[in-house]
């Protein structure tokens, strides 16, 4: 990549470069029948003279293992054990349904929704919102709404909804020796490149109701009265 002292046009076609190696990358971890050659080829080409992603792109490619069915199956799609969503590399997994309503897994599904909603995209078809693919291809399309980032979300999204999930998937897929390990270790640098080069620190929400100790007065109250609710403390108090 670029760095120091940049023209303009070095800065645009910078992001250019960005973009399509988001874009490449979520090509290529899509199911081998499904990429796209085209866009494949585009993208490799806008970033001929870029090896720091390219030579990784290009062993990826050399591997046979690359357009393997078996492989991307095995590993990445049918009860797999390097599942390609980025929320179970950072949450457990709830154990009821009525946990998985209330889990952080779910809060960081919504707000991966609400920030794509944001720059003014919408996932098309029926993946969840941290797929890895749909998530780099955000990422790609994003940096031309630059303009609608004035509070620091996308370097939310990089640094806290990203970042954390990429060396954990990365250390499972080197385990079996899948050459998609370098595509995950790619995508990682261009993830740290891409936070560091956002303006601003990242945005921060502020506290929800549900978050706030509303039941901790009467809690406490209970306690110092020998007792919480349902307790023997509480017969006590009845009329």
């Amino acid at each position: 990549m670029h760095s120091g002292a940049l023209t303009s046009t070095a800065v645009r076609l910078e992001q250019l470069q960005l973009a399509a190696a988001y874009l490449l990358i979520a090509e290529l971890l899509l199911y081998p029948e499904e990429r796209d050659a085209a866009t494949l080829e585009d993208c490799r080409r806008v970033l001929d003279g870029v090896p720091a992603v390219t030579e990784p792109i290009d062993a990826f490619l050399a591997s046979p293992r690359a357009d393997d069915l078996d492989e991307y199956l095995a590993l990445l799609e049918l009860a797999p054990t390097c599942p390609l969503y980025l929320g179970a590399y950072m949450f457990e997994e709830p154990s009821s349904c009525r946990g998985a309503g209330l889990s952080d897994r779910n809060a960081y599904m919504l707000e991966l929704k609400a920030i794509y909603r944001h720059f003014g995209l919408e996932p098309a078809g029926n993946e969840m919102a941290d797929f890895l693919p749909l998530v780099a291809e955000f990422l790609a399309l994003a940096l031309a709404q630059g303009e609608l980032d004035g509070v620091g979300l996308r370097r939310r999204l990089l640094e806290r909804h990203v970042a954390p999930a990429l060396p954990v998937l990365r250390q499972k897929l080197e385990k079996y020796e899948s050459p998609y390990a370098r595509l995950i270790e790619c995508l990682a640098l261009l993830v740290e490149h891409d936070a560091a080069s956002c303006p601003g620190p990242a945005w921060e929400a502020e506290p929800s109701a549900l978050e706030l100790p509303m039941l901790k007065p009467f809690v406490e109250a209970a306690g110092s009265a020998g007792g919480t609710r349902g307790t023997t403390g509480g017969e006590e108090a009845r009329p």
